[in-house]
């Protein structure tokens, strides 16, 4: 699934291969997907794509933001996309949710694995769409005094777990549950433990826990299980995650539990996370 490393990944590499290249053409893909949600009728794709120019990509929370000059943009993830770029050589994906030729006759192919957006929208549209977006744990605004206050200013914290505040209460945009294992893995906290009950040394941890698990997986280009635009892995490998199950923790020994929580697994230590 992508996240804030894996959509910052992405577009560093659109803005290496693909900016300032013209669409010749463009549709929805060749294979219907249930849980590929488009933003417009699939003949709205193929009629706006042609003759756009690429822009220059960014990345906001778990979406990759790739500008069609003149007036649209395409808005790519919130879920698990692979999303690859095609030489003029190479055989395209026999099933795709997206596709868009170049004049140069390069394509990029994007598939659904799982579920995702794969939005064409205006800029104004895409604007909206960001503005709801929470803080990036990467941003400089994100600093220890305006976690602190987040935490504290929480009104569900009697109600809700760390991990339902990290990753679904819209205040922190970018971590999901794959990135979210190591984070409270480095911060010793138990992924049920209710926000009201995490003490002021422990969020100090929480905070420097999302920032170097963050910063760290970026700089290396996202997990290693997922894919950039020419097919290859991240260099981030996890703590935590399914290889580890069963697998001695890294730090006391014991050994890693899975549980599942929120609609998702969560790997932990029984020992060191509380």
């Amino acid at each position: 699934m992508m996240e804030l490393p894996e959509a910052l990944a992405i577009a560093r590499q659109m803005n290496d291969k693909l900016a300032g290249k013209t669409v010749q053409s463009g549709n929805c893909g060749n294979s219907p997907h249930k849980w590929a949600f488009y933003s417009r009728p699939r003949e709205d794709y193929a009629r706006i794509l042609p003759g756009k120019r690429v822009g220059t990509a960014s990345a906001s929370g778990s979406l990759v933001a790739v500008p069609l000059e003149p007036g649209f943009a395409l808005l790519l993830g919130d879920g698990g996309l692979r999303i690859l770029l095609h030489g003029a050589e190479d055989e395209s994906p026999h099933r795709c949710q997206l596709i868009l030729r170049f004049e140069d006759a390069t394509c990029l192919t994007v598939s659904v694995q799982g579920w995702g957006f794969l939005h064409l929208v205006t800029d104004a549209e895409a604007a909206d769409r960001f503005a709801g977006h929470g803080l990036s744990p990467l941003a400089e605004q994100f600093t220890y005094e305006r976690f602190k206050e987040m935490v504290e200013g929480y009104e569900r914290a009697d109600k809700d777990s760390v991990k339902y505040l990290l990753i679904s209460a819209g205040l922190i945009s970018g971590i999901g549950n794959g990135h979210l294992q190591d984070v409270l893995f480095r911060a010793k906290l138990h992924p049920r433990r209710k926000v009201a009950d995490i003490t002021g040394r422990e969020r100090r941890a929480l905070f420097r826990a999302i920032r170097r698990t963050i910063s760290e997986a970026a700089r290396l280009g996202g997990r290693d299980t997922e894919r950039g635009l020419h097919g290859e892995p991240g260099g981030y490998r996890p703590i935590l995650d399914s290889r580890m199950k069963g697998e001695p923790c890294p730090e006391c020994g014991a050994a890693i539990e899975k549980i599942s929580y929120l609609g998702g697994s969560c790997y932990l230590c029984p020992s060191c996370q509380t």
